[in-house]
């Protein structure tokens, strides 16, 4: 054993005279190990988050969306969709109509709500989004048993089906098998031209669009593109292009080529590609600004429970005065005496952050996993009496004062991983009623291991620094000046 290393480990190790010294390195330990496993879990849930928007966006949005600037309808749109198959990365393709409509349910006799109506072929919609995935119910919007049923128990018209979104069928009142009223356009009175009455279709829920993502399930009806463009008037021609790639992240350049190789004529105006990136990016902007500000704020946890290691280790060389001039006298160099007090500090440092990470990751792992936890009851009730008997017992076998404070530590670590287990479970966006902004129903927590590396060792590298003045005073120490009071 180095030299340096045995005076280090012996300042470590608790003595009744050293006791407040000790007790405050414990405390610098778990302030390490706090503001670590803050950080770790506090970023594994920003980046749960962004990742599980991520992934809820992209089964609900095409990679790239290809329409006219002005959201006109176009012809042609067979031609154009085999110009964007022909590039490279293009997996699938889904002609869609994509319009604002409002709507109200049968019983009513006023709008009831404004939303998205988009006209799609299941098939080729299914290849783009997955959108059969996402429906309960029928995805048939031409030939539903629910379609044959309304139209021979109803002396009125019917369009067509619609799968209606999950949250606004719920905030209509509506269920399977209802009549929604879609209001078209508003039209001249067949008598008094000077009044507009509006044109109405008639659409029965076929099924429920459940997608995770309230900005879907809130605003969305899906109907089927032939009868979108019977309402429009719009025969043969769609607004908008639905595009699927194989990597998503090649969407900005995806995008440019599809622009340039689908061309249209100066009456018709003037394309536009737009990447899922683009339409989501204030949020995901957001996201990340807000993972940066955390990791600076959680960084300065670390450095502020730095400062507790600095002042252990000038309170310790205060008080090891006589033995650093003792060691001075017997031909220990400066380098030998401030190797001494850096590696007490390093340990405790990386103590502090190994415990840290650990801590981190449990609760990391609690949240996240959905397995049947014991009650919260069994973490007070159970586990304090427990702990209290097997200490007496250990008090009376286990008279070695070594063994005693190992035994009394394993128990710890035990009753508290036990208390955590008990306690820590997945958090439900959809109970605490925050499904609609966070735009899923638990709280996602995804652990970034080359962050988790970066972490421990930025937290050894501070609480390395923290040690430097306090070991360079001690190094500076003259012989005569440590022992003259002696």
């Amino acid at each position: 054993m180095r030299f340096e290393w045995f005076v280090a480990s012996r300042y470590l190790r608790s003595r009744r005279k050293q006791s407040f010294i000790s007790i405050i390195s414990i405390i610098s330990i778990g302030g390490v190990s706090l503001g670590v496993a803050t950080v770790i879990l506090v970023i594994a849930v920003l980046d749960g988050v962004e990742h599980g928007l991520r992934d809820r966006f992209l089964a609900n949005e095409a990679h790239v969306v290809f329409r006219l600037h002005d959201h006109s309808f176009f012809s042609d749109y067979e031609k154009r969709i085999a110009q964007i198959e022909s590039i490279d990365e293009v997996v699938a393709t889904s002609p869609v109509i994509l319009s604002q409509i409002g709507v109200f349910p049968e019983y009513s006799d006023t709008i009831q709500d404004v939303i998205y109506i988009k006209g799609i072929d299941p098939d080729q919609e299914d290849a783009v989004t997955g959108f059969s995935e996402l429906v309960s119910g029928s995805t048939d919007l031409k030939n539903s048993e629910f379609i044959e049923n309304a139209r021979l128990i109803r002396n009125e018209t019917i369009t067509g089906g619609i799968v209606l979104g999950g949250r606004l069928a719920a905030r209509l009142g509506i269920i399977k098998g209802d009549v929604l009223r879609l209001v078209v356009k508003l039209v001249k009175h067949p008598v008094n031209a000077s009044m507009l009455v509006p044109d109405l279709a008639n659409f029965v829920v076929i099924g429920l669009y459940e997608s995770e993502m309230a900005v879907y399930d809130n605003n969305f009806g899906f109907i089927h593109i032939n009868d979108a463009q019977k309402l429009y008037n719009k025969t043969n021609r769609i607004n908008t292009i639905f595009v699927r790639l194989n990597d998503a992240e090649l969407a900005p350049q995806i995008a440019r080529k599809i622009e340039d190789s689908v061309r249209f004529s100066v009456l018709e105006g003037m394309p536009d590609a737009r990447t899922w990136m683009e339409m989501q990016a204030p949020l995901f902007s957001a996201l990340r600004l807000e993972k940066i500000a955390t990791t600076i704020i959680e960084a300065l946890i670390i450095l502020v429970a730095s400062f507790n290691i600095a002042s252990t280790l000038i309170m310790t060389v205060m008080e090891k005065t006589k033995d650093i001039g003792t060691l001075r006298t017997l031909g220990s160099s400066r380098s030998n005496i401030m190797r001494i007090f850096m590696m007490q500090g390093s340990v405790i440092g990386m103590l502090g952050t190994m415990l840290g990470t650990a801590l981190g990751l449990a609760v990391c792992w609690l949240l996240s996993s959905n397995t049947v936890r014991p009650s919260y009851w069994y973490a007070l009730v159970l586990i304090v009496p427990i702990l209290l008997q097997v200490l007496i017992a250990l008090w009376r076998v286990l008279p070695h004062k070594g063994r005693w404070k190992f035994a009394v530590g394993a128990l710890w670590i035990i009753g508290i991983g036990f208390a955590l287990y008990c306690a820590v479970r997945p958090i439900s966006f959809a109970e605490l009623g925050l499904s609609h902004i966070y735009q899923m129903n638990q709280m996602p927590i995804k652990v970034n291991w080359f962050f988790v590396i970066f972490i421990n060792v930025l937290s050894f590298m501070i609480c390395w620094l923290a040690t430097l003045y306090p070991a360079w005073q001690a190094a500076n120490l003259k012989p005569v000046e440590a022992l003259q009071h002696e």
